[in-house]
């Protein structure tokens, strides 16, 4: 690789310091960093293949999958701008953000056919760069999901074959590069486009992992979209950085949160106020055993007294936290001050 550090140089270093090691479990499948990395660089040269350059916008529109990854991934390595959508948005909001990012080329699952469909045609994005993957979801008896459609091309087959090698850039990435577009409402208008750096990605991985004490030894727990900047960089890459493994699933189950802890012995839990409302209500942590658990967050809203002492009852003791999407973490509340701050 070329060029000053960068957020593509994390899967490369894991990859040498510790190929065997399972980056990440999706799924109840494991991943090596070698394989994440070798996956990494395969989309690194399909993108390039595709005439994307340094500086242009790669929107993805995925549940959560090994292949988001590596898509991000191989855009911090040749300077492209991740755009990650929101899965939950309509046509005309997809449309908005598409066109407004300057999107170049997108990557979508098989569930977001339709939308993608719906509005293909307006869309400043080339005939040959609209890339259809399928997603893997369970479907109700019945049901099949759908095939890669005539306009556009099958994520694996243009991969299959790509070099493993690491990309060479002729224009270097810098830390001060732009890594992502990630979109936030504000308060009036449509939702503003917040410009993430390689710079301001590289301190938060720091950031986070002294919070958490993170080490290769931890596996996280979370159930957190990759869209969001909650689930791509105070999840996913300050754990890759620090070499932990990863236990990852395409969305959120409540049942399975609590079972994956008990499962894969999990050591940090990561999960919003929202979420653990849910996970509660299941009953499921009172038949579940945490006691591999030595850090717990929360947060993402304001958080009753009566949550923390009910996750407190189980031995699950959370440390809320407090970010914005311009800036991923903020903050946390050390272990010694949970009960001083409750209700903060």
């Amino acid at each position: 690789m070329s060029g000053d550090w960068n957020i593509g140089h994390i899967p490369y270093k894991r990859a040498i310091l510790m190929p065997e090691k399972t980056a990440i479990i999706f799924e109840d499948s494991p991943v090596t960093y070698r394989n994440l990395n070798d996956g990494i660089n395969r989309a690194a040269h399909m993108l390039e293949k595709k005439g994307i350059k340094k500086g242009d916008r790669v929107a993805v529109l995925m549940l959560n999958c090994v292949e988001f990854l590596e898509v991000y991934f191989a855009c911090a390595k040749i300077g492209a701008i991740l755009v990650p959508l929101n899965w939950r948005l309509v046509g005309p909001e997809l449309e908005y953000q598409l066109i407004d990012s300057g999107t170049r080329l997108i990557v979508f699952h098989d569930s977001f056919l339709g939308s993608i469909d719906l509005i293909r045609g307006r869309l400043k994005v080339e005939r040959d760069k609209f890339i259809f993957l399928k997603s893997g979801s369970v479907l109700p008896p019945g049901f099949k999901s759908p095939a890669c459609p005539d306009w556009a091309e099958d994520y694996h087959d243009l991969i299959q074959g790509q070099p493993i090698t690491e990309p060479f850039m002729e224009k270097p990435v810098e830390l001060s590069d732009p890594l992502a577009i990630i979109y936030t409402s504000g308060t009036t208008g449509n939702p503003k486009g917040a410009v993430v750096s390689h710079l301001q990605t590289y301190f938060k991985n720091f950031q986070v992992n002294v919070y958490i004490d993170g080490t290769q030894d931890d596996i996280i727990i979370a159930q957190m979209p990759l869209f969001h900047s909650g689930g791509l960089f105070i999840v996913a890459t300050p754990a890759l950085c620090s070499g932990m493994t990863m236990v990852m699933r395409r969305g959120f189950d409540p049942n399975e949160f609590a079972e994956d802890i008990q499962r894969y012995k999990g050591t940090i839990v990561f999960a919003l106020t929202t979420m653990w409302r849910l996970i509660l209500d299941t009953g499921k942590l009172d038949q579940t055993e945490v006691s591999s658990v030595r850090c717990v967050v929360g947060g993402g809203e304001r958080t009753p007294p009566s949550l923390f002492e009910e996750l407190a009852k189980r031995g699950l003791h959370m440390q809320q936290g407090f970010g914005q999407t311009e800036n991923s973490a903020m903050m946390l509340v050390p272990k010694e001050d949970i009960q001083r701050k409750m209700g903060s």
